[in-house]
This record gives structure tokens, sequence and C-alpha cells, in this order.
């Protein structure tokens, strides 16, 4: 499985506008019409990455991803910020 943040070029830490963005730009590069295989490879990448509770799962579940769930949820960023997280999930992995 590629990693999806080396796909579409970016940090592990880019923030929803800088995603979209260069989603964005590589679509305009790379069109569906004349590379099909890459576009399809950008749209997963970005479909896995553009949004924050599909990220966290990733990255929870993720053995190459040296993030920890402490440092994901310890960033002060608004867009993990504003989103609630499931309150069960997250006692759950104290549990195990």
């Amino acid at each position: 499985m590629q990693d999806h943040y080396v796909v579409l070029g970016i940090p592990s830490n880019a923030g929803e506008a800088e995603i979209r963005s260069r989603y964005l730009e590589l679509v305009r590069q790379f069109p569906p019409e004349r590379e099909p295989l890459r576009a399809a490879a950008i749209r997963a990448a970005y479909d896995a990455v553009r949004d924050p509770m599909k990220r966290l799962k990733n990255h929870l579940f993720d053995v190459q991803s040296h993030q920890t769930i402490d440092s994901i949820l310890q960033e002060n960023r608004p867009d993990i910020r504003d989103r609630r997280f499931p309150t069960e999930f997250l006692l759950s992995l104290g549990r195990s």
C-alpha cells in the first residue's frame, strides 16, 4: 500500500486547505482521461486523508505510522479539535 501523503506530496500534518489545493493541482496535472491509473491513485489518497476522522482511523490502524493517538489529539489544529471524538472509542483504547 502506498503512503497517501507521498502520493499527494504533502506532509502528514497538512491542513484541509493544503490537502484540497494540492489535490486540485494534481488533478489538473494528471487528468483522468489521460492518466487513469495515476488519477485513481491520487483520488484514493485524497479520499483517505481529506476527512480528519478518516485520517485518525488510518493513523490508528496503519502499522507504518509513527504517530500515536496522543500526538494526534495533542495537535493544536482546528480541523481535528472541532470534531467530537466518540468517547467510548477513546476510552476503549486505554482498556486494552
